[in-house]
């Protein structure tokens, strides 16, 4: 989904932008928090995970498209 989509998503039901997102990847047994936020220019995409760390590392090879070099981390560690 690219940000164009959900801004239009949200803008056409009338969602707060105070709204709290939470992501259901589907291996957890909930919702969960989105603390991380990493962007990478080279491939145009934003990755939000579960905790922050130092630099964005994918654990799942479907990552490896992405390779982990040139994110950049745009939350700050809790």
């Amino acid at each position: 989904m690219t940000f164009e989509q959900l801004n239009k998503i949200i803008k056409e039901n009338n969602i707060p932008e105070n709204v709290h997102l939470l992501s259901d990847s589907g291996w957890e047994c909930d919702a969960t928090e989105m603390d991380g936020v990493y962007y990478n220019k080279k491939y145009n995409v934003i990755v939000f995970t579960q905790e922050v760390s130092e630099k964005y590392e994918p654990e799942n090879d479907s990552y490896r498209l992405f390779g982990a070099k040139g994110f950049i981390r745009l939350t700050e560690a809790k």
